[in-house]
């Protein structure tokens, strides 16, 4: 047993371990917050009709171009206020026919007594009851050309209501709700779809109460999109000061610096903040191994290895910083998995 277990010492004692130097380094301090997309521009699309839905020709995630035809509302009730202004100006004009040629008559009367009048074939009370009357006539016009006027600004209403019984779309965008069906019953001002600017979509993220100091407006960030397994560069495009008081939070926006038509609102986003550098210990990743579960390094002891837990402050490219080990001291890069305390190094 003894000689078999020389052999194997002997054995790790001829193998080369590459080894390599822990440094300072100053390491720039990222932190990594969790959040989504959004569209910064949305609008909630309404009518401003009462009535049964009676068409929506689209769906939630369609992109529709502005002036696209969204949904139709039946305006059988705005045909019927129609009608019936209609009728109105009918009835306002005849209102006018009839109350001029009143006037006319009173007019007549008026001129033929004030003649008599003035020749002293009438007496005075009868002069004033025609002046009268001709007067009350006058002011009768008057007032039934103000009913039509009236009438005519309920039928151009009327009429106006008919077009927002279809409703097209204000902008370019994709529905991301949509919140009625066909045979609902349209309430004026009441949301039925939702549409979002895909070109403005953007990330934001919370951010908590000790870090929202150090981040600044136009401070770069990367935005990692899982959906689409790619890293995104953004800039801090505002930060809302005023703090969530459940969670001790802020929400900080991220505007991306190139546009991309993949990036839809809703996805799920990482987002990596600089909010510092400083001075750490730093070693190869390659060093980094794992013993009964715990995470370590193989440290050059006197020429023989010694396993030291660490714990992973950062990483930057290829180098972590760690604590627990030494500016100076030599880690054992890639060491393989039968090493141990007390392993000859060379």
């Amino acid at each position: 047993m003894k000689k078999i277990l020389s052999i194997s010492l002997m054995a790790l004692s001829a193998f080369a371990y590459n080894l390599a130097p822990a440094q300072m380094k100053t390491i720039n301090i990222t932190k990594t917050y969790s959040g989504e997309t959004y569209a910064k521009k949305q609008v909630m699309v309404a009518t401003r009709l009462m009535g049964y839905i009676k068409k929506i020709n689209v769906e939630e995630g369609d992109v529709v171009k502005k002036g696209e035809l969204l949904f139709e509302v039946d305006p059988s009730d705005i045909y019927s206020m129609i009608n019936q202004a209609r009728a109105g100006v009918l009835q306002a004009q005849n209102a006018v026919l009839m109350a001029e040629l009143a006037y006319a008559d009173a007019k007549k009367d008026y001129d033929r007594f004030s003649n008599l009048y003035k020749q002293g074939s009438v007496s005075k009370r009868d002069y004033d009851k025609m002046t009268l009357n001709m007067k009350i006539r006058k002011s009768q016009v008057e007032m039934a050309k103000a009913m039509l006027a009236q009438a005519k600004a309920g039928l151009d209403q009327a009429l106006a209501q008919k077009k927002y019984s279809k409703v097209y779309a204000p902008i370019n965008g994709v529905v991301v709700r949509k919140l009625a069906n066909v045979g609902d019953i349209s309430l004026p001002g009441h949301p039925m779809l939702i549409l979002a600017n895909l070109n403005s979509v953007q990330a934001r993220a919370f951010v908590k109460a000790q870090d929202v100091k150090l981040i600044k407006k136009g401070q770069d960030a990367d935005v990692f999109i899982s959906a689409l397994n790619k890293k995104v560069p953004a800039k801090v495009s505002s930060i809302i000061l005023s703090g969530d008081p459940a969670t001790h939070s802020y929400l900080v926006k991220f505007k991306f610096i190139n546009k991309n038509k993949n990036i839809l609102p809703g996805m799920y986003a990482k987002i990596s903040v600089k909010i510092g550098n400083k001075k750490e210990t730093v070693i190869p990743y390659d060093a980094l191994t794992s013993r009964g579960g715990i995470v370590g390094v193989f440290v050059n002891n006197s020429g023989k290895a010694e396993f030291r837990e660490v714990q992973i402050l950062s990483q930057q490219g290829n180098s972590v910083a760690v604590d627990n080990v030494k500016v100076g001291e030599e880690v054992v890069i890639l060491p393989p998995a039968n090493m141990t305390d007390g392993t000859p190094l060379n």
